[in-house]
């Protein structure tokens, strides 16, 4: 149905009113997915066989994604876990800590927690392919097809970061620790956060591991409030 005004100068006048909500809505409808809310907290896993050898030095207890400050662009990532080289992240037998890394579509992002040839600690890469823990530590791989470190050849730094951790079960338990990553991102990655997959290997044996994914807001708040103005905007038609 159309409506019509039997004054053209009235009707001139509504489709003047009407224009400015009806790009607002039309602007509103375009899906447009901020960021989760934060903090995000991911617990591992506590069933049998979860954790490969000594748990003591390799259980991962929770991961949260605690915040991200929008001004500086910076995402804070806290991790709780038992590893066997202690609150300075030192290799331990052989093994070493693993990278935090995310995957989204055929984009991967990797962050190491201590820095090695080519690559600084808490900075954001981008990467053409993982390692796995078989590459790394060969038959000593918990799961040897997991992929644990981000691989430095092909790799783009993204963005700075900082590391740092402490003993929070000290001093009774020296490996019980927290290690709190801060990583400044570029808009590819904040814009592919959302539903993005992360997993973290305690260590490169990959004897625990951590994964999930990041969740994707509902746009429904958006539509509503869009159809909404459409809604008024007849109304208005209607009225005069």
């Amino acid at each position: 149905m159309v409506l019509r005004s039997e004054d053209p100068q009235n009707e001139n006048t509504m489709k003047l009113s009407f224009l400015p909500i009806l790009t607002l809505a039309g602007a509103l409808a375009v899906p447009s997915f901020a960021l989760p809310s934060f903090p995000l907290t991911f617990n591992d896993s506590t069933a049998p066989g979860d954790v490969i050898g000594n748990a003591s030095q390799f259980d991962i207890t929770q991961l949260r994604f605690t915040n991200f400050n929008s001004a500086t662009k910076t995402f804070t990532v806290d991790i709780f876990m038992n590893y066997g080289g202690g609150v300075s992240l030192a290799p331990f037998g052989g093994m070493n800590v693993g990278d935090l890394l995310f995957t989204k579509g055929a984009n991967r992002y990797f962050v190491p927690l201590v820095s090695r040839t080519g690559l600084t600690a808490g900075n954001l890469y981008s990467a053409t392919s993982f390692i796995t823990a078989s590459t790394l530590v060969g038959g000593a791989a918990g799961r040897p097809t997991e992929n644990v470190w981000g691989n430095v050849t092909g790799s783009t730094n993204l963005g700075t970061g900082s590391v740092s951790t402490a003993c929070v079960g000290c001093p009774t338990d020296p490996n019980k620790i927290q290690v709190t990553v801060n990583f400044v991102a570029n808009n590819a990655f904040i814009n592919g956060f959302d539903g993005s997959s992360f997993s973290f290997s305690s260590a490169t044996c990959a004897n625990d591991v951590i994964q999930g994914v990041v969740p994707v807001p509902e746009p429904g708040t958006w539509m509503l409030l869009s159809v909404g103005l459409v809604g008024l905007g007849l109304f208005r038609r209607r009225a005069a």
